[in-house]
């Protein structure tokens, strides 16, 4: 999965900067990040879900891309085909956030539940135990625009 996701990732970039961004950006977006050791830039896109003024995201606990916000809150995203500078806060700890954090992102798109390993129901509910376990093996990131764009 992980090679496919390399092979992948640059398009979804490219298609989310441009003109045509609209086809992805209703559920997709850019997180341009800083390493905090290296100082290399990484863009990566992410599934999200608008949470009042900030847009939630998941990613696993073993990515280790989600660690740099932790010394450095500050990066710059893609967010329906515009540029925004934005701030960044991580829960790793509070499994029971987390897994209300997953539910709400699977409530706005579906794909979410594959990619966190989670099975759902005839009336698309997610299965309670898989929830319960991938809260365990995830990190939420919440994103807020400066500017308030969302």
């Amino acid at each position: 999965m992980k090679t496919f996701f390399r092979w992948i990732n640059p398009l979804v970039i490219g298609l989310l900067r441009s003109r045509v961004h609209g086809l992805l950006s209703f559920q997709l977006m850019v997180l341009d990040i800083t390493g905090r050791r290296t100082g290399k830039q990484y863009s990566l896109p992410v599934s999200f879900a608008a949470d009042g003024k900030e847009l939630v995201c998941l990613t696993l606990a073993s990515n280790i891309w989600w660690k740099n916000f932790i010394d450095r809150p500050k990066l710059t995203i893609w967010y329906r085909g515009r540029q925004h500078s934005a701030e960044a806060s991580v829960e790793s700890q509070d499994v029971e956030r987390i897994e209300k954090e997953i539910k709400q992102l699977i409530e706005h798109n579906f794909a979410d539940a594959f990619f966190a390993g989670i099975r759902l129901n005839l009336k698309l509910e997610p299965n309670p135990k898989d929830l319960a376990r991938a809260a365990t093996r995830h990190v939420v990131l919440r994103v807020r625009p400066l500017d308030g764009s969302v």
